[in-house]
């Protein structure tokens, strides 16, 4: 996944203060008496407020498809709020505070002070609960909300935390979807070599169908990566559907082993680089690499991008131009915002005839770099169909500690070409296993 750097945003606007209205609160050993409702605006939200006012705000200034309807927005919150259970209780307060960002909030307020007559849930995490469904059902897939405890774990690229897996929830017609269901299962798109998933036992292709008991069918697919993820400890249930059979596993959790780059010379006058992500110090790496590479002629060079979440967009620009002399690398495309980001000049493999490795788990930054070539080099792409992740994501730290993650514009190669439904179609369809060596990933390309 494609993520970007940004310094988190001012406390929210302020809106129109709904009026103040009165609800029967039930404490446990009494009759129900009268406790006031009041709804204010964001100007100062009470405690736990804080996560809606911040992220509604967030919403309607950077993403990509805004301005976005408050009444959607609203309404998911509303689903979420519903959907909440929890066995934990808090004391009912004197008088509700309920800040909201926008009058379609009216009804969240509401419906909440109910819930605390009901049952004195807990109002935090009940917002929190009200957050993240207004991302995942009022917005695309690569806008979410992630708890203060869990930050980090679910990371920018897509890889869960403590497992070391990709996931994707796809339809038929290739939509990414942000609720799984029997016609979106999740299905695992590569698992990271030499950590817990992988030594577990998952396997690209498998479909997980239950998380420590509970079935997956019906949740959000940033709920689901969290849950998968925990704190990175302990132990996770995961069940899964591999192709009709169904296995349960149990995943000792553990701090990720990222790979890092590799590099080889296979042939005479030929390289291989591999690059395993664009977080911030690849294009170090990848500097390194080449710089080492290029102590032996080499008029060839393989650039393998398999099982390449993706990372931050200065990092591939940077890496990118290491191969390109001049031109765009990428174009992003926002309301009110489109940009080209050109090649810096300078790069150390700007002659060689390249050929770039893709699969299934080749994604978003990295499908970037594998466009960029083609356009722009000429490139050869080997592999199969890449991911197709085409938004760019700014992570943003809330006052509560969460993170609010917020697809801020899409992206396109130098000549115009998405990757939203297919993900970078190879010039030559082939299977790529990961068992493949150097050498007969050099064959496959070069055919020597």
């Amino acid at each position: 996944m494609l993520a970007a750097c940004a310094t988190p945003m001012a406390g929210p606007g302020s809106t129109t203060t709904a009026p103040a209205t009165t609800v029967s609160l039930a404490p446990t050993t009494s009759a129900p008496v009268d406790v006031p409702l009041e709804i204010q605006d964001c100007t100062t939200p009470q405690v736990g407020f804080s996560p809606l006012c911040e992220a509604y705000e967030l919403v309607q200034e950077w993403h990509m498809d805004r301005p976005i309807d408050p009444q959607v927005l609203a309404m998911a919150a509303l689903s979420g709020l519903e959907a909440f259970t929890t066995e934990s209780t808090e004391p009912v307060p004197r008088t509700i505070f309920c800040a909201i960002p926008d009058p379609a909030f009216t009804s969240l307020c509401e419906r909440l002070a109910d819930r605390i007559t009901e049952s004195a849930i807990p109002v935090g995490e009940a917002i929190e609960a009200a957050v993240t469904e207004m991302a995942g059902t009022g917005l695309e897939q690569f806008t979410y909300y992630v708890p203060p405890e869990l930050v980090g774990s679910y990371r920018a690229n897509g890889v869960v935390g403590g497992v070391g897996i990709l996931l994707d929830a796809t339809d038929a017609a290739g939509s990414k979807c942000v609720r799984i269901t029997e016609t979106c299962p999740l299905e695992i798109v590569f698992v990271l070599e030499d950590n817990p998933g992988a030594g577990a036992g998952l396997k690209t292709g498998d479909q997980i169908t239950g998380v420590d008991g509970q079935s997956v069918d019906g949740l959000g697919f940033v709920e689901t990566a969290t849950r998968i993820a925990g704190d990175e400890t302990g132990v996770v249930e995961i069940e899964i559907d591999r192709d009709g059979e169904i296995v349960q596993l149990s995943i000792e959790r553990a701090a990720l082993v990222v790979p890092t780059v590799e590099i080889d010379d296979p042939v005479p006058g030929a390289g291989y680089l591999r690059i395993p992500d664009f977080e911030e110090d690849i294009a170090d790496l990848v500097t390194e690499g080449l710089t080492e590479l290029n102590e032996r002629p080499m008029n060839r060079l393989i650039v393998d991008l398999r099982d390449n979440p993706g990372g931050y967009i200065d990092s591939v620009i940077e890496v990118a131009s290491q191969f390109v002399e001049s031109g765009v690398i990428v174009e992003t495309v926002g309301p009110g915002q489109d940009f080209e980001y050109a090649a810096v000049p300078g790069g150390l493999a700007t002659r060689a005839e390249i050929t770039v490795l893709v699969n299934a788990g080749t994604a978003s930054a990295a499908e970037i770099l594998a466009l960029a070539l083609r356009d722009q080099r000429d490139a050869v792409i080997l592999g199969q169909p890449t991911f197709g992740k085409n938004a760019v994501q700014i992570a943003f730290e809330l006052d509560n500690g969460g993170e609010f993650n917020v697809a801020v514009a899409r992206w396109l190669s130098p000549e115009g070409t998405t990757v939203a439904g297919t993900g970078v179609v190879p010039d030559r369809v082939v299977d790529l296993p990961p068992t493949m060596s150097v050498g007969e990933l050099t064959e496959a390309a070069f055919g020597s």
